[in-house]
């Protein structure tokens, strides 16, 4: 269900969160399938979204998988990627000084210029996050316990 831009930034914003925090119970659901069977630390429950995402990608990297999760790798990539996006724009300030009226984000780094917030990227970003969900839940579900199972029989 892609979700719709009302030019409501805030509810924007609001979306990502939601559909980022889909993506990280996805994310911590991948890896303990790894946790589980011993083929990964408890420690690693404590990392960032991120962390844990680029750590699945290690483990998967680690033992060759089959041909069901060749997908797996590069939706971790691109998990990695929206997340970054995500915490540009959850971690920034908006302000309603901007030009002709417009809200103003304000990044939390550093260095960073003001940008035009919209609602337009921000539910671009709702919506891509919400696409990597599927692959992620299947994973989590299906193709690694699959996975995990044939190569602890050998």
């Amino acid at each position: 269900m892609p979700f719709e831009d009302d030019g409501d930034v805030v509810r924007g914003l609001g979306q990502v969160a939601l559909q980022a925090a889909y993506v990280e119970e996805a994310i911590d659901a991948c890896l303990e399938q790894f946790i589980q069977r011993g083929g990964a630390e408890e420690r690693l429950r404590r990392l960032t979204a991120r962390e844990k995402a680029r750590t699945l990608r290690r483990l998967l990297n680690a033992t060759p998988f089959s041909a069901e999760l060749d997908y797996l790798p590069a939706l971790l990539d691109a998990v990695v990627d929206l997340l970054e996006r995500r915490n540009v724009f959850l971690h920034g300030r908006l302000y309603a000084n901007g030009p002709a009226g417009t809200l103003v984000r304000r990044s939390g780094r550093r260095n960073m210029p003001d940008a035009v917030a919209n609602s337009a990227e921000l539910y671009d970003l709702a919506n891509e996050l919400y696409g990597v969900l599927p692959g992620l839940m299947h994973a989590s579900t299906f193709r690694l316990p699959r996975h995990l199972m044939r190569r602890d029989e050998f």
